[in-house]
């Protein structure tokens, strides 16, 4: 689930990853699934700074 809402003068960025159990949870961080999704955050952060 991906949340985005007004915080103040920003915005609040919640993302949260349900697995089904720890071996996917784990098989997931191994594939890099954690840094993908740093990386996109400030993929975004740079684009919205851009505007």
């Amino acid at each position: 689930m991906i949340k985005i809402e007004p915080d103040g003068d920003g915005t609040r960025y919640t993302a949260i990853a349900i697995h089904a159990d720890a071996s996917a949870k784990k098989s997931h961080e191994e594939m890099g699934f954690l840094d993908g999704w740093g990386a996109a955050l400030d993929q975004l952060v740079d684009v919205m700074k851009a505007r």
